[in-house]
């Protein structure tokens, strides 16, 4: 039997902390500073058990579980404790909070140099709470050594229920890092999809009203479909710096498109100012001699 103290359960704590029940060999414990929360009680009523004292949460528990807003908010809980007595001596903390790779090495350093941790973890949940536990789940891992991974977590099964795991490197940030990477391709596919979503809008219907849905169905998100595996032969350029390989697009000619995109919001009335800093570096690296290579050479301008 596992014993695990989950701190935080909002939307993706309180997932965690379900998916986490739905294994026999866990013992879970709760601690969250509104014991009334709806997210608190659908979880109890799963099967776990509340402690209003933090303290004494952590202490039922081998494995202290963390997932809050932010890392001010971890330092604001571990705040309560009294650091002298080192609370968190022998554990083993999983932070799955969301932060930076400079706020996850610096929260390793205090749980284990201040708090008496003895293991540190920390991790990104690469989906939505909704799909927590279901098969395209995943969590990405980084902290201590890989020996240490697969002695305390992989092996053991502990995170099985919530998904399957990547472990990434020793430096407790490497998670940080690759899901900050990964949001950034996701909210760059955002602000390009509104922006294409504007330019939809902006046709003229014959009663003025255009549903632009079928149109983003149809050939937005065909389209999308079909670059994802684009987005691996630019990694594979980058990682070579081969920046003259055009992979039968060329840099000028993209450029160019790019261009008639921003014309296009300019005439249209559309804020196009999310490309912009793109459409900028390609007009720049085609200027210094790249426009018969290939769109990867944008990477290298974004590198400071």
């Amino acid at each position: 039997m596992s014993t695990v103290t989950s701190i935080g359960i909002g939307n993706m704590g309180a997932a965690l902390a379900t998916a986490l029940l739905k294994s026999s060999t866990v013992k879970l414990t709760l601690w969250n500073r509104t014991a009334s929360r709806p997210q608190v009680q659908a979880v109890i009523a799963a099967g776990a058990t509340f402690e209003p004292s933090l303290p004494d949460a952590i202490a039922a528990s081998e494995v202290i579980l963390l997932c809050l807003l932010d890392y001010p908010a971890i330092s604001s809980v571990f705040a309560q404790l009294d650091a002298a007595s080192r609370p968190l001596q022998g554990k083993t903390v999983l932070n799955l909070t969301n932060g930076t790779p400079k706020q996850a090495r610096e929260m390793e350093a205090y749980v284990k140099n201040t708090l008496g941790a003895a293991v540190y973890f920390d991790g990104g949940v690469m989906v939505t709470p909704q799909l927590v536990g279901t098969p395209g789940s995943f969590v990405v891992l980084s902290g201590e050594s890989e020996a240490v991974y697969r002695a305390r977590l992989a092996d053991t099964g502990l995170l099985k229920p919530v998904g399957n795991l990547l472990y990434i490197s020793p430096d407790a940030g490497a998670a940080s890092l690759v899901d900050c990477a990964a949001l950034a391709a996701m909210y760059g596919m955002f602000i390009g999809a509104f922006t294409g979503i504007g330019l939809l809008k902006r046709q003229k219907g014959q009663d003025g009203k255009v549903a632009v849905k079928p149109l983003v169905d149809g050939v937005m998100v065909s389209l999308l479909k079909e670059l994802v595996p684009y987005v691996s032969l630019l990694a594979d350029q980058i990682d070579r710096e081969d920046w003259m390989d055009d992979l039968g697009n060329p840099l000028a000619m993209q450029a160019t498109g790019v261009k008639n995109i921003m014309q296009s919001c300019e005439d249209e009335g559309v804020d196009g100012s999310g490309l912009a800093l793109l459409s900028r570096l390609m007009e720049k690296a085609v200027q210094d001699g790249f426009g018969a290579g290939g769109v990867a050479v944008v990477a290298k301008y974004l590198m400071k």
